[in-house]
């Protein structure tokens, strides 16, 4: 049976006799019902822990209680209070509660699930001594023992009692704790400045070593060095500078760094570059820059705050690694690793992690996804008898057409030989699909004139996806291409979409 809810004073009974717990409701009631020594005890806890009555709570305050028939069930409601945040402050357990756990087995498991609930014992007769009990529990702070039968204003009492204790145990505890914490907090505070300053420390040693060797490496260094102001307006400039930018020193001294600028990034950035440098003293990253002939070329730029003596404004000094060609490389390189390099198309990676994306946002409601996959009919025939030359310009030509035939967001890929496939992303409808797929085999019928020859070839197209597609780019793309070898079989030049997951399902002929 449970009462109502009230915060701190939650209070458990642990009996297996009903009457038992009439007799605790009787004497621990709801406000209405309390007795006057209830009222003089709320009094006493308030002058005890200088607490006052809420103005929620006219008189006396009373308690809530929960009753519990066995140890189980009692522990099952503490654990539960302990996961809702309202736990039990007190509970009266039995000490006699056949045939389930014992009042002392009951108050050990109790204790593994809250530590801080108080216990009375009530007992008229108990297989242990007293001695047995604290033996197996401890004498413990949070054990009181209460003989049957008990006398009302005792247990009111004990409630009122080991209620406030229960509280203010609380209250201590939050107020160590919050202790702690700023302990805590102001330690790795200290911690922190402790390391900013010898970071700074450091820093300031190294950018010192560097100073002697200043003139030395502005004068002879591969890289280009530029000095600022703290406006960032240019006051020096060495050799390399020139030979990077094609800016001589007489051009740019006095004007601002933005100069250079390839507005690459928003406005945005350059002001937050500059904010950082500031305040950190540092900052080193990738820009794309424009030389004096307008060419573009890409830098890895490291600007330091230089110490300067006190009373003398901010120096700053860039230096500038040309890394253009290494950028161009990496481009060309991711380039490749997600492109088809005959058509440009992307190739099978690219098409199985856009396919993956798609998939996710199909299975989380947000779009389906289909795949077309195209077989070109007579291609083999061409490619062999007018040679590979002919053949790749042909594919090159197809692969233009079906990249002209697909949205931003979808996907043309070249997968094979003579094997593309189409992604198409938010697709509504099937019928979607089957209009593009039929779009795909007009445009790869029509003739092709690569150099003397007129060329022309088909394609069969097998079509899968929607809201029924797998889970999976795999199975999606194996699906399709059972469809496509279905329209193979069928006679070529003709679009076939499966309509089901299964590929032993019938297939839909468009």
């Amino acid at each position: 049976m449970t009462g109502a809810t009230s915060g701190s004073r939650r209070v458990l009974v642990v009996d297996d006799m009903p009457a038992i717990h009439e007799d605790f409701r009787k004497i621990l009631a709801p406000a209405g019902e309390f007795s006057s020594h209830g009222a003089a005890m709320d009094a006493l806890e308030a002058a005890l822990f200088d607490t006052a009555p809420s103005a929620a709570s006219a008189g006396p305050q009373s308690f809530a209680l929960d009753s519990a028939y066995q140890g189980r069930e009692a522990l099952a409601m503490v654990l539960g209070a302990q996961a809702d945040g309202l736990p039990y402050a007190l509970a009266f357990v039995d000490m006699r509660m056949p045939p389930g756990w014992d009042g002392v087995e009951t108050i050990e498991r109790l204790w593994q699930a809250d530590p801080a609930l108080q216990v009375v014992i009530c007992t008229a007769y108990t297989d242990y001594t007293w001695e047995d009990v604290l033996k197996r529990l401890g004498a413990h702070e949070r054990l009181i023992i209460l003989k049957k039968p008990f006398d009302s204003i005792e247990v009111s009492q004990l409630a009122h009692t080991l209620v406030a204790k229960w509280q203010a145990d609380r209250q201590v505890a939050r107020q160590t704790q919050a202790l702690e914490d700023e302990v805590a907090r102001q330690t790795a505070e200290l911690r922190r400045i402790n390391d900013r300053l010898k970071a700074e420390l450091e820093e300031r040693e190294r950018r010192q070593a560097e100073l002697l060797l200043a003139d030395s490496v502005f004068r002879n260094s591969l890289n280009g060095i530029v000095v600022t102001d703290e406006r960032a307006r240019i006051l020096s400039v060495n050799p390399a500078f020139t030979t990077l930018t094609g800016y001589p020193a007489a051009e740019v001294v006095g004007q601002n760094l933005r100069l250079l600028r390839a507005d690459s990034f928003p406005p945005e950035y350059y002001r937050e570059q500059w904010h950082n440098l500031v305040a950190d003293g540092h900052w080193r990253g990738e820009l794309w820059n424009r030389r004096r002939d307008g060419s573009l070329f890409c830098e890895w730029l490291t600007i330091n705050e230089v110490p300067m003596p006190e009373g003398q404004s901010t120096r700053y000094v860039g230096i500038m690694a040309d890394v253009t060609e290494r950028r161009r490389q990496d481009e060309r390189l991711r380039h490749l690793a997600l492109h088809d390099p005959l058509t440009g198309l992307a190739n099978r990676t690219q098409l199985e992690a856009k396919l993956e994306e798609a998939l996710a946002r199909h299975r989380q409601g947000q779009a389906h996804a289909a795949v077309l996959f195209i077989d070109l009919d007579r291609f083999k025939p061409i490619n062999d008898q007018l040679g590979h030359d002919v053949g790749d310009a042909l594919l090159r030509e197809l692969a233009q057409r079906l990249q002209a035939l697909v949205r931003q967001g979808d996907v043309a890929a070249r997968v094979g030989g003579d094997e593309f496939v189409l992604l198409l992303d938010g697709v509504e409808t099937m019928r979607s699909a089957d209009q593009v797929a039929e779009r795909a085999l007009a445009c790869l019928t029509e003739p092709v004139l690569i150099g003397p020859h007129t060329l022309t070839v088909g394609a069969s197209i097998g079509i899968a996806g929607g809201p029924d597609a797998p889970a999976d780019a795999a199975t999606l793309l194996k699906h399709a291409d059972t469809a496509m070898y279905r329209a193979k079989a069928e006679g070529r030049g003709r679009c076939v979409r499966l309509t089901s997951e299964s590929s032993a399902d019938p297939a839909h002929s468009i």
